[in-house]
Protein backbone atom coordinates (compact mmCIF):
# COMPACT_ATOMS: atom_id res chain seq x y z
CA UNK A 1 0.00 0.00 0.00
CA UNK A 2 2.91 2.43 0.95
CA UNK A 3 4.63 1.68 -2.14
CA UNK A 4 1.54 2.21 -4.39
CA UNK A 5 0.67 5.82 -2.69
CA UNK A 6 4.48 6.70 -2.88
CA UNK A 7 4.32 5.60 -6.65
CA UNK A 8 0.98 7.73 -7.14
CA UNK A 9 2.87 10.88 -5.30
CA UNK A 10 5.88 10.18 -7.35
CA UNK A 11 3.75 10.01 -10.73
CA UNK A 12 1.61 13.33 -9.41
CA UNK A 13 5.10 15.20 -8.80
CA UNK A 14 6.65 14.05 -12.17
CA UNK A 15 3.70 15.18 -14.17
CA UNK A 16 3.64 18.52 -12.13
CA UNK A 17 7.78 19.28 -12.88
CA UNK A 18 6.78 18.42 -16.51
CA UNK A 19 4.14 20.88 -16.93
CA UNK A 20 5.74 23.74 -14.96
CA UNK A 21 9.27 23.66 -17.00
CA UNK A 22 7.18 23.33 -20.65
CA UNK A 23 5.33 26.65 -19.28
CA UNK A 24 8.50 28.25 -18.45
CA UNK A 25 9.99 27.78 -22.11
CA UNK A 26 7.88 26.94 -24.28
CA UNK A 27 4.26 28.44 -23.56
CA UNK A 28 5.23 31.40 -21.47
CA UNK A 29 1.15 33.47 -22.86
CA UNK A 30 -0.77 30.45 -21.93
CA UNK A 31 -4.22 32.03 -20.46
CA UNK A 32 -5.12 33.24 -24.12
CA UNK A 33 -8.70 33.45 -23.77
CA UNK A 34 -9.80 34.24 -27.32
CA UNK A 35 -12.14 37.87 -27.35
CA UNK A 36 -15.16 36.80 -29.78
CA UNK A 37 -15.38 38.77 -33.22
CA UNK A 38 -17.82 41.14 -32.84
CA UNK A 39 -18.34 41.56 -29.17
CA UNK A 40 -18.32 44.29 -27.02
CA UNK A 41 -14.67 43.91 -25.45
CA UNK A 42 -13.81 43.58 -29.52
CA UNK A 43 -14.93 46.70 -30.22
CA UNK A 44 -13.91 48.35 -27.17
CA UNK A 45 -9.82 47.43 -27.87
CA UNK A 46 -9.45 49.12 -31.11
CA UNK A 47 -10.34 52.11 -29.30
CA UNK A 48 -8.00 51.22 -26.39
CA UNK A 49 -5.06 51.25 -28.92
CA UNK A 50 -5.82 54.40 -30.52
CA UNK A 51 -5.82 55.63 -26.92
CA UNK A 52 -2.47 54.75 -25.91
CA UNK A 53 -3.78 51.40 -23.77
CA UNK A 54 -3.00 48.71 -26.10
CA UNK A 55 0.42 47.94 -27.69
CA UNK A 56 0.65 49.67 -30.81
CA UNK A 57 2.68 46.52 -32.46
CA UNK A 58 0.00 44.98 -32.37
CA UNK A 59 -2.08 45.01 -35.82
CA UNK A 60 -5.90 43.53 -34.85
CA UNK A 61 -6.21 42.59 -38.39
CA UNK A 62 -5.43 38.92 -37.58
CA UNK A 63 -8.56 38.38 -35.08
CA UNK A 64 -9.67 36.87 -32.79
CA UNK A 65 -7.63 38.64 -30.50
CA UNK A 66 -5.93 36.77 -27.42
CA UNK A 67 -6.11 38.24 -23.69
CA UNK A 68 -2.78 36.84 -22.39
CA UNK A 69 -0.63 37.78 -19.51
CA UNK A 70 0.56 41.20 -20.58
CA UNK A 71 -2.99 42.13 -21.38
CA UNK A 72 -5.96 39.75 -19.42
CA UNK A 73 -9.38 39.97 -19.17
CA UNK A 74 -9.73 41.76 -15.89
CA UNK A 75 -7.13 44.16 -17.66
CA UNK A 76 -9.55 44.99 -20.17
CA UNK A 77 -12.74 45.15 -18.23
CA UNK A 78 -10.27 47.92 -16.04
CA UNK A 79 -10.02 50.11 -19.32
CA UNK A 80 -13.15 50.48 -19.97
CA UNK A 81 -14.65 51.82 -16.39
CA UNK A 82 -10.91 52.15 -14.92
CA UNK A 83 -12.06 50.21 -11.51
CA UNK A 84 -10.05 47.21 -10.02
CA UNK A 85 -11.63 43.96 -10.88
CA UNK A 86 -15.33 45.95 -11.28
CA UNK A 87 -17.16 42.42 -12.99
CA UNK A 88 -14.09 40.38 -13.71
CA UNK A 89 -13.95 36.84 -11.32
CA UNK A 90 -10.46 35.36 -11.28
CA UNK A 91 -10.67 31.96 -12.58
CA UNK A 92 -10.94 29.08 -10.54
CA UNK A 93 -7.14 27.17 -10.33
CA UNK A 94 -7.00 23.46 -9.75
CA UNK A 95 -3.44 21.48 -10.87
CA UNK A 96 -1.48 23.36 -8.27
CA UNK A 97 -2.24 26.12 -9.78
CA UNK A 98 -1.53 25.32 -13.34
CA UNK A 99 -4.77 24.66 -14.42
CA UNK A 100 -7.61 27.51 -14.70
CA UNK A 101 -11.65 27.44 -15.32
CA UNK A 102 -13.42 30.25 -15.99
CA UNK A 103 -17.03 30.70 -17.42
CA UNK A 104 -17.90 32.58 -20.15
CA UNK A 105 -19.95 35.53 -21.03
CA UNK A 106 -24.17 34.42 -21.00
CA UNK A 107 -25.37 36.22 -24.05
CA UNK A 108 -29.22 36.72 -25.85
CA UNK A 109 -28.96 38.26 -29.07
CA UNK A 110 -32.78 38.94 -30.48
CA UNK A 111 -32.92 40.90 -33.96
CA UNK A 112 -36.89 41.54 -35.79
CA UNK A 113 -36.64 43.00 -39.27
CA UNK A 114 -40.35 44.44 -40.01
CA UNK A 115 -40.34 44.32 -43.57
CA UNK A 116 -37.50 42.13 -45.32
CA UNK A 117 -34.15 40.85 -44.49
CA UNK A 118 -31.26 43.92 -43.43
CA UNK A 119 -28.20 43.49 -41.28
CA UNK A 120 -25.01 41.53 -41.36
CA UNK A 121 -21.84 40.57 -39.23
CA UNK A 122 -23.90 38.66 -37.15
CA UNK A 123 -22.82 35.40 -37.19
CA UNK A 124 -24.98 32.23 -36.89
CA UNK A 125 -27.96 34.49 -37.20
CA UNK A 126 -29.90 34.29 -40.83
CA UNK A 127 -31.49 36.76 -43.12
CA UNK A 128 -35.21 36.93 -42.19
CA UNK A 129 -38.13 38.82 -41.49
CA UNK A 130 -39.46 38.77 -38.40
CA UNK A 131 -37.67 38.23 -34.67
CA UNK A 132 -34.84 35.39 -34.46
CA UNK A 133 -32.62 35.36 -30.91
CA UNK A 134 -29.74 33.46 -30.53
CA UNK A 135 -28.10 31.83 -27.12
CA UNK A 136 -24.59 31.58 -26.36
CA UNK A 137 -22.97 30.45 -23.05
CA UNK A 138 -19.58 28.41 -21.87
CA UNK A 139 -16.42 27.88 -20.32
CA UNK A 140 -12.88 28.61 -20.72
CA UNK A 141 -10.02 26.01 -19.37
CA UNK A 142 -6.40 25.64 -19.33
CA UNK A 143 -3.53 23.08 -18.14
CA UNK A 144 0.16 23.88 -19.54
CA UNK A 145 -0.36 24.44 -23.20
CA UNK A 146 -3.77 23.03 -23.92
CA UNK A 147 -6.40 25.46 -24.06
CA UNK A 148 -10.11 24.75 -24.52
CA UNK A 149 -12.48 27.12 -25.25
CA UNK A 150 -16.30 25.43 -25.42
CA UNK A 151 -18.83 28.07 -26.30
CA UNK A 152 -21.60 26.90 -28.82
CA UNK A 153 -24.76 29.06 -30.21
CA UNK A 154 -28.10 28.16 -30.62
CA UNK A 155 -30.54 30.19 -33.24
CA UNK A 156 -34.35 29.96 -33.47
CA UNK A 157 -36.00 32.44 -36.45
CA UNK A 158 -39.72 32.68 -36.60
CA UNK A 159 -39.07 33.13 -40.28
CA UNK A 160 -42.46 35.73 -42.43
CA UNK A 161 -42.57 36.05 -46.02
CA UNK A 162 -41.75 38.99 -47.22
CA UNK A 163 -42.51 40.91 -50.63
CA UNK A 164 -40.49 38.82 -53.39
CA UNK A 165 -39.91 38.81 -57.23
CA UNK A 166 -37.61 36.96 -59.39
CA UNK A 167 -34.56 38.70 -58.58
CA UNK A 168 -35.00 39.09 -55.03
CA UNK A 169 -35.87 37.39 -51.72
CA UNK A 170 -37.58 33.92 -51.69
CA UNK A 171 -40.48 32.12 -49.91
CA UNK A 172 -39.44 30.36 -46.89
CA UNK A 173 -41.47 30.86 -43.83
CA UNK A 174 -41.61 28.99 -40.60
CA UNK A 175 -39.53 28.38 -37.52
CA UNK A 176 -35.47 27.84 -38.33
CA UNK A 177 -33.83 26.22 -35.76
CA UNK A 178 -30.19 25.16 -35.43
CA UNK A 179 -27.30 24.64 -32.73
CA UNK A 180 -23.90 26.28 -34.27
CA UNK A 181 -20.11 25.32 -32.41
CA UNK A 182 -19.78 29.04 -32.21
CA UNK A 183 -17.01 30.80 -30.47
CA UNK A 184 -15.54 27.35 -29.60
CA UNK A 185 -11.65 25.94 -30.14
CA UNK A 186 -9.13 23.70 -28.52
CA UNK A 187 -5.61 24.55 -29.09
CA UNK A 188 -2.14 24.16 -28.00
CA UNK A 189 0.01 27.11 -27.51
CA UNK A 190 3.94 26.97 -27.78
CA UNK A 191 5.04 30.53 -26.70
CA UNK A 192 3.73 33.05 -29.42
CA UNK A 193 2.28 30.73 -31.61
CA UNK A 194 -0.82 28.69 -31.16
CA UNK A 195 -2.50 25.92 -33.54
CA UNK A 196 -5.80 23.72 -32.96
CA UNK A 197 -8.94 23.51 -34.15
CA UNK A 198 -11.76 25.97 -34.21
CA UNK A 199 -15.55 27.09 -35.21
CA UNK A 200 -14.77 30.32 -33.78
CA UNK A 201 -15.23 33.28 -36.19
CA UNK A 202 -12.38 34.88 -37.77
CA UNK A 203 -11.96 38.61 -38.82
CA UNK A 204 -8.82 39.18 -41.34
CA UNK A 205 -7.55 42.50 -42.27
CA UNK A 206 -8.41 46.20 -41.25
CA UNK A 207 -12.11 47.22 -41.97
CA UNK A 208 -14.69 47.88 -39.24
CA UNK A 209 -18.04 47.50 -41.26
CA UNK A 210 -16.83 45.33 -43.51
CA UNK A 211 -14.00 42.78 -44.57
CA UNK A 212 -13.31 41.39 -48.33
CA UNK A 213 -12.28 38.02 -47.28
CA UNK A 214 -12.74 37.20 -43.57
CA UNK A 215 -15.83 38.32 -41.16
CA UNK A 216 -18.25 37.36 -38.98
CA UNK A 217 -21.33 37.94 -41.22
CA UNK A 218 -21.87 34.06 -41.70
CA UNK A 219 -21.22 31.09 -38.62
CA UNK A 220 -17.75 30.43 -38.29
CA UNK A 221 -17.53 26.86 -39.92
CA UNK A 222 -15.09 24.27 -38.33
CA UNK A 223 -11.13 24.48 -39.53
CA UNK A 224 -7.80 23.92 -38.49
CA UNK A 225 -5.42 26.74 -37.55
CA UNK A 226 -2.08 27.48 -37.32
CA UNK A 227 -1.23 31.15 -36.14
CA UNK A 228 0.74 34.25 -34.08
CA UNK A 229 -0.93 34.67 -30.62
CA UNK A 230 1.02 38.33 -30.82
CA UNK A 231 3.76 39.45 -33.05
CA UNK A 232 6.43 37.89 -33.85
CA UNK A 233 9.44 40.28 -33.47
CA UNK A 234 12.25 40.13 -35.81
CA UNK A 235 15.22 42.30 -36.96
CA UNK A 236 13.23 43.77 -39.60
CA UNK A 237 9.76 44.39 -37.73
CA UNK A 238 6.99 42.31 -36.84
CA UNK A 239 4.90 39.85 -38.54
CA UNK A 240 1.39 38.30 -37.49
CA UNK A 241 -0.26 35.46 -39.65
CA UNK A 242 -2.94 32.78 -39.34
CA UNK A 243 -3.19 29.38 -41.86
CA UNK A 244 -6.25 27.63 -42.09
CA UNK A 245 -7.87 24.68 -43.26
CA UNK A 246 -11.56 24.46 -43.02
CA UNK A 247 -15.24 23.11 -44.13
CA UNK A 248 -17.88 25.03 -45.61
CA UNK A 249 -21.35 23.96 -46.30
CA UNK A 250 -24.25 24.92 -47.92
CA UNK A 251 -28.25 24.02 -47.86
CA UNK A 252 -30.20 24.37 -50.50
CA UNK A 253 -33.80 24.78 -48.59
CA UNK A 254 -32.86 28.59 -47.56
CA UNK A 255 -31.67 31.45 -50.47
CA UNK A 256 -28.16 32.59 -50.76
CA UNK A 257 -26.91 35.56 -49.68
CA UNK A 258 -24.56 35.72 -52.75
CA UNK A 259 -27.40 35.38 -55.16
CA UNK A 260 -29.87 37.88 -53.45
CA UNK A 261 -31.49 35.45 -51.07
CA UNK A 262 -32.97 33.44 -53.98
CA UNK A 263 -32.99 29.61 -53.75
CA UNK A 264 -30.67 27.40 -56.23
CA UNK A 265 -30.75 23.71 -56.10
CA UNK A 266 -26.15 23.05 -56.04
CA UNK A 267 -24.66 19.88 -55.38
CA UNK A 268 -24.69 19.77 -52.17
CA UNK A 269 -20.98 18.12 -51.62
CA UNK A 270 -18.84 20.53 -48.78
CA UNK A 271 -16.20 22.34 -49.55
CA UNK A 272 -12.48 22.87 -48.71
CA UNK A 273 -11.49 26.11 -47.74
CA UNK A 274 -7.68 26.82 -47.50
CA UNK A 275 -7.06 30.36 -47.00
CA UNK A 276 -3.92 32.34 -44.80
CA UNK A 277 -3.16 36.36 -43.66
CA UNK A 278 -0.28 37.69 -43.16
CA UNK A 279 0.64 41.76 -41.68
CA UNK A 280 4.00 43.04 -41.05
CA UNK A 281 4.96 45.97 -39.15
CA UNK A 282 7.81 47.70 -40.04
CA UNK A 283 10.12 48.42 -37.60
CA UNK A 284 11.36 51.72 -39.33
CA UNK A 285 7.74 53.27 -39.48
CA UNK A 286 6.03 52.93 -36.44
CA UNK A 287 2.13 52.22 -36.43
CA UNK A 288 1.85 50.96 -39.96
CA UNK A 289 0.68 47.62 -40.95
CA UNK A 290 1.08 46.36 -44.78
CA UNK A 291 -0.24 42.54 -45.58
CA UNK A 292 -2.44 40.25 -47.69
CA UNK A 293 -5.38 37.88 -47.23
CA UNK A 294 -6.06 34.85 -49.72
CA UNK A 295 -8.27 31.97 -50.57
CA UNK A 296 -9.08 29.07 -52.25
CA UNK A 297 -11.88 26.81 -52.21
CA UNK A 298 -12.94 23.30 -53.89
CA UNK A 299 -15.34 20.78 -53.87
CA UNK A 300 -14.71 18.12 -51.65
CA UNK A 301 -14.49 15.79 -54.28
CA UNK A 302 -12.49 17.57 -56.52
CA UNK A 303 -9.32 17.59 -53.92
CA UNK A 304 -7.39 15.39 -55.79
CA UNK A 305 -7.77 17.64 -59.43
CA UNK A 306 -3.97 18.13 -60.58
CA UNK A 307 -2.28 16.22 -57.59
CA UNK A 308 -2.48 13.89 -54.94
CA UNK A 309 0.30 15.64 -52.34
CA UNK A 310 -0.79 16.74 -49.45
CA UNK A 311 0.70 19.94 -49.88
CA UNK A 312 -1.11 20.39 -53.23
CA UNK A 313 -3.88 18.90 -51.84
CA UNK A 314 -5.01 20.82 -48.81
CA UNK A 315 -2.31 23.71 -48.57
CA UNK A 316 -2.97 24.94 -52.46
CA UNK A 317 -2.50 28.82 -51.36
CA UNK A 318 1.21 27.76 -50.98
CA UNK A 319 1.85 26.01 -53.91
CA UNK A 320 -0.07 27.85 -56.68
CA UNK A 321 0.98 30.67 -58.04
CA UNK A 322 -0.69 34.26 -58.11
CA UNK A 323 -1.56 33.96 -61.95
CA UNK A 324 -2.56 31.54 -64.42
CA UNK A 325 -0.01 29.31 -65.81
CA UNK A 326 -2.24 27.84 -68.18
CA UNK A 327 -5.91 29.31 -68.20
CA UNK A 328 -7.48 26.49 -69.34
CA UNK A 329 -6.13 23.63 -67.39
CA UNK A 330 -6.52 26.10 -64.30
CA UNK A 331 -9.82 26.55 -64.23
CA UNK A 332 -10.45 23.10 -64.88
CA UNK A 333 -8.86 22.62 -61.40
CA UNK A 334 -12.48 23.54 -60.21
CA UNK A 335 -10.41 26.34 -57.68
CA UNK A 336 -11.75 29.86 -57.15
CA UNK A 337 -10.06 31.97 -55.21
CA UNK A 338 -9.83 35.65 -53.97
CA UNK A 339 -6.95 37.92 -52.64
CA UNK A 340 -6.67 41.45 -51.04
CA UNK A 341 -4.00 43.40 -50.41
CA UNK A 342 -4.35 45.80 -46.97
CA UNK A 343 -2.96 48.72 -45.30
CA UNK A 344 -3.56 50.14 -42.27
CA UNK A 345 -1.53 52.91 -39.99
CA UNK A 346 -2.53 53.93 -36.64
CA UNK A 347 -1.02 57.82 -36.07
CA UNK A 348 -0.98 57.28 -31.58
CA UNK A 349 -0.31 61.10 -30.83
CA UNK A 350 -3.50 62.16 -33.07
CA UNK A 351 -5.27 59.28 -31.50
CA UNK A 352 -6.91 57.99 -34.87
CA UNK A 353 -5.93 55.44 -37.53
CA UNK A 354 -6.67 55.20 -41.50
CA UNK A 355 -6.81 51.80 -43.91
CA UNK A 356 -7.60 50.44 -47.15
CA UNK A 357 -8.15 47.10 -48.30
CA UNK A 358 -8.06 45.95 -51.70
CA UNK A 359 -8.99 42.71 -53.24
CA UNK A 360 -9.52 40.66 -56.82
CA UNK A 361 -12.40 37.41 -56.99
CA UNK A 362 -9.97 36.11 -59.72
CA UNK A 363 -6.58 36.00 -60.50
CA UNK A 364 -4.62 37.45 -63.61
CA UNK A 365 -2.74 35.36 -66.88
CA UNK A 366 0.20 37.17 -65.86
CA UNK A 367 1.69 40.47 -64.34
CA UNK A 368 1.06 42.25 -67.37
CA UNK A 369 -2.77 41.13 -67.22
CA UNK A 370 -2.49 43.18 -63.30
CA UNK A 371 -0.66 46.04 -64.69
CA UNK A 372 -2.90 46.44 -67.77
CA UNK A 373 -6.46 45.70 -65.99
CA UNK A 374 -5.60 46.80 -62.19
CA UNK A 375 -9.23 47.27 -61.59
CA UNK A 376 -10.46 43.90 -63.12
CA UNK A 377 -12.64 41.60 -60.68
CA UNK A 378 -11.71 44.15 -58.18
CA UNK A 379 -13.32 45.54 -54.76
CA UNK A 380 -11.95 47.61 -52.12
CA UNK A 381 -12.71 49.14 -48.34
CA UNK A 382 -11.56 52.27 -47.00
CA UNK A 383 -12.04 54.22 -43.63
CA UNK A 384 -10.91 55.80 -41.00
CA UNK A 385 -11.46 55.81 -36.99
CA UNK A 386 -10.85 58.81 -34.90
CA UNK A 387 -10.84 59.37 -30.65
CA UNK A 388 -11.52 62.31 -28.80
CA UNK A 389 -10.95 61.68 -25.26
CA UNK A 390 -11.67 64.05 -22.31
CA UNK A 391 -10.30 64.33 -19.14
CA UNK A 392 -11.86 61.25 -17.52
CA UNK A 393 -9.66 58.46 -19.13
CA UNK A 394 -13.16 56.11 -19.35
CA UNK A 395 -15.14 58.74 -21.21
CA UNK A 396 -14.63 59.64 -24.69
CA UNK A 397 -16.32 60.29 -28.23
CA UNK A 398 -15.45 58.47 -31.38
CA UNK A 399 -15.93 58.67 -34.98
CA UNK A 400 -15.93 56.06 -37.74
CA UNK A 401 -16.63 56.14 -41.22
CA UNK A 402 -15.72 53.59 -43.68
CA UNK A 403 -16.86 52.50 -47.61
CA UNK A 404 -17.01 49.16 -49.21
CA UNK A 405 -17.09 49.61 -52.84
CA UNK A 406 -17.72 45.66 -54.30
CA UNK A 407 -19.49 46.82 -58.17
CA UNK A 408 -17.82 45.97 -60.55
CA UNK A 409 -14.99 48.97 -62.44
CA UNK A 410 -15.76 50.16 -66.55
CA UNK A 411 -13.81 47.26 -67.23
CA UNK A 412 -16.42 44.99 -67.30
CA UNK A 413 -17.30 46.27 -70.08
CA UNK A 414 -14.20 44.66 -71.81
CA UNK A 415 -14.21 41.76 -69.70
CA UNK A 416 -16.61 40.80 -67.37
CA UNK A 417 -15.91 39.71 -64.15
CA UNK A 418 -18.83 38.58 -62.81
CA UNK A 419 -19.73 40.42 -59.28
CA UNK A 420 -17.82 39.42 -56.07
CA UNK A 421 -18.33 36.21 -54.38
CA UNK A 422 -20.19 34.82 -57.15
CA UNK A 423 -17.80 32.79 -59.73
CA UNK A 424 -17.07 29.55 -61.76
CA UNK A 425 -16.87 26.93 -60.87
CA UNK A 426 -17.63 26.90 -57.07
CA UNK A 427 -21.30 27.89 -57.91
CA UNK A 428 -22.15 27.85 -53.79
CA UNK A 429 -19.38 31.23 -53.85
CA UNK A 430 -17.50 32.15 -51.16
CA UNK A 431 -20.35 31.40 -48.97
CA UNK A 432 -20.90 28.84 -45.58
CA UNK A 433 -24.55 28.10 -44.63
CA UNK A 434 -25.58 30.29 -47.47
CA UNK A 435 -24.18 33.40 -46.16
CA UNK A 436 -21.30 35.44 -47.72
CA UNK A 437 -18.07 34.99 -45.13
CA UNK A 438 -16.35 38.57 -46.30
CA UNK A 439 -18.14 41.31 -46.91
CA UNK A 440 -22.05 40.82 -46.06
CA UNK A 441 -23.82 43.61 -47.12
CA UNK A 442 -25.02 41.63 -50.20
CA UNK A 443 -24.19 40.42 -53.76
CA UNK A 444 -22.23 43.47 -55.27
CA UNK A 445 -23.36 46.29 -53.09
CA UNK A 446 -21.68 49.80 -52.38
CA UNK A 447 -21.87 50.47 -48.95
CA UNK A 448 -21.48 53.76 -47.15
CA UNK A 449 -21.03 54.33 -42.85
CA UNK A 450 -20.74 56.82 -40.67
CA UNK A 451 -21.12 56.22 -36.84
CA UNK A 452 -20.19 58.71 -34.12
CA UNK A 453 -20.63 57.48 -30.31
CA UNK A 454 -20.22 59.13 -26.98
CA UNK A 455 -18.49 56.28 -24.58
CA UNK A 456 -18.67 56.70 -20.53
CA UNK A 457 -17.34 53.57 -19.16
CA UNK A 458 -19.69 50.94 -19.88
CA UNK A 459 -21.99 53.10 -21.44
CA UNK A 460 -22.78 54.86 -24.63
CA UNK A 461 -24.70 56.18 -27.20
CA UNK A 462 -24.37 56.00 -30.86
CA UNK A 463 -25.79 57.74 -34.06
CA UNK A 464 -25.21 55.66 -37.10
CA UNK A 465 -25.81 57.09 -40.67
CA UNK A 466 -25.77 54.33 -43.84
CA UNK A 467 -26.23 54.30 -47.43
CA UNK A 468 -26.50 50.97 -48.98
CA UNK A 469 -26.69 50.53 -52.95
CA UNK A 470 -27.44 47.63 -53.72
CA UNK A 471 -25.80 45.95 -57.29
CA UNK A 472 -26.46 48.60 -59.38
CA UNK A 473 -24.47 47.27 -62.81
CA UNK A 474 -27.03 44.75 -63.29
CA UNK A 475 -30.22 46.57 -62.79
CA UNK A 476 -31.87 49.16 -64.60
CA UNK A 477 -33.58 50.40 -61.36
CA UNK A 478 -31.48 51.25 -58.56
CA UNK A 479 -32.49 50.08 -55.04
CA UNK A 480 -31.20 52.00 -52.35
CA UNK A 481 -31.26 51.96 -48.64
CA UNK A 482 -30.65 55.04 -46.88
CA UNK A 483 -30.95 54.89 -43.01
CA UNK A 484 -30.32 56.12 -39.52
CA UNK A 485 -29.43 53.82 -36.22
CA UNK A 486 -29.51 54.26 -32.54
CA UNK A 487 -26.96 52.38 -30.76
CA UNK A 488 -27.43 52.46 -26.91
CA UNK A 489 -25.65 50.67 -24.15
CA UNK A 490 -26.21 50.44 -20.76
CA UNK A 491 -24.25 48.49 -17.62
CA UNK A 492 -26.74 47.16 -14.23
CA UNK A 493 -23.97 45.04 -12.03
CA UNK A 494 -22.64 42.22 -14.32
CA UNK A 495 -25.38 42.52 -17.01
CA UNK A 496 -24.70 44.30 -20.58
CA UNK A 497 -27.87 45.85 -22.29
CA UNK A 498 -27.00 46.72 -26.08
CA UNK A 499 -28.83 47.87 -28.41
CA UNK A 500 -29.25 48.96 -32.41
CA UNK A 501 -32.55 50.37 -33.50
CA UNK A 502 -32.04 51.09 -37.32
CA UNK A 503 -34.69 53.07 -39.22
CA UNK A 504 -34.09 52.20 -43.60
CA UNK A 505 -36.24 53.53 -46.49
CA UNK A 506 -35.79 51.25 -49.17
CA UNK A 507 -35.74 53.08 -52.24
CA UNK A 508 -36.78 51.00 -55.83
CA UNK A 509 -37.50 48.16 -53.37
CA UNK A 510 -36.20 44.83 -55.05
CA UNK A 511 -35.17 47.39 -58.23
CA UNK A 512 -38.92 47.60 -58.83
CA UNK A 513 -39.69 51.41 -59.92
CA UNK A 514 -40.83 54.03 -57.60
CA UNK A 515 -41.76 50.91 -55.29
CA UNK A 516 -40.53 52.36 -51.68
CA UNK A 517 -40.43 50.64 -48.47
CA UNK A 518 -39.60 51.30 -44.78
CA UNK A 519 -37.94 48.74 -42.72
CA UNK A 520 -36.75 49.12 -38.89
CA UNK A 521 -33.95 46.36 -38.25
CA UNK A 522 -33.47 46.45 -34.12
CA UNK A 523 -31.31 44.22 -32.32
CA UNK A 524 -31.15 43.91 -28.34
CA UNK A 525 -27.73 41.97 -26.84
CA UNK A 526 -28.23 41.26 -23.14
CA UNK A 527 -25.29 39.78 -22.08
CA UNK A 528 -24.28 38.74 -18.28
CA UNK A 529 -20.44 38.96 -17.79
CA UNK A 530 -18.33 36.87 -15.26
Amino acid sequence: MKNTSANIFFTRFLFYFLVVVFYQFFALDLQAQNIPVGSLLDDRIRSFQLMGKLDSSISLCVRPFSANKDLPLSGIYRMIDGEENSIYQKPIQFAGKLGKFSLLPVTLIQQYNTHHPYGWNDGAMIPSKGYQAMVSAGFYASLGPLEIQIQPEFVTAFQKPYAANSDYGNNVSGQYKKVFGGQSSVSLSFGAVSAGVSTANLWWGPGQVSSLLMSNNAPGFLHAYFRSKRPIRTGIGNFEWQLIGGKIVSDNDYGYENYNLRQRNFQSDWRYLNAMVISYQPKWVPGLFVGFTRALQRYNTDLNLGSSAFMKKYLPILTLPFQKVNAFNDDNLKTDQLASFFLKWVLSKVKAEFYIEYGFNDYGVNVRDYIMAPTHSAAYLAGFKKIIPSTNTSTYFELNAEITQMTQSADFLVRDAGNWYVHVPIVQGYTNNNQIIGAGAGLGCNVQTLQGTFVKGWKQLGLLFERVERDPQYHTNHWVDLSIGFLPQYKYKNMVLSGKFQFINSSNYAWEKDVNQFNLHSRLSIQYLF
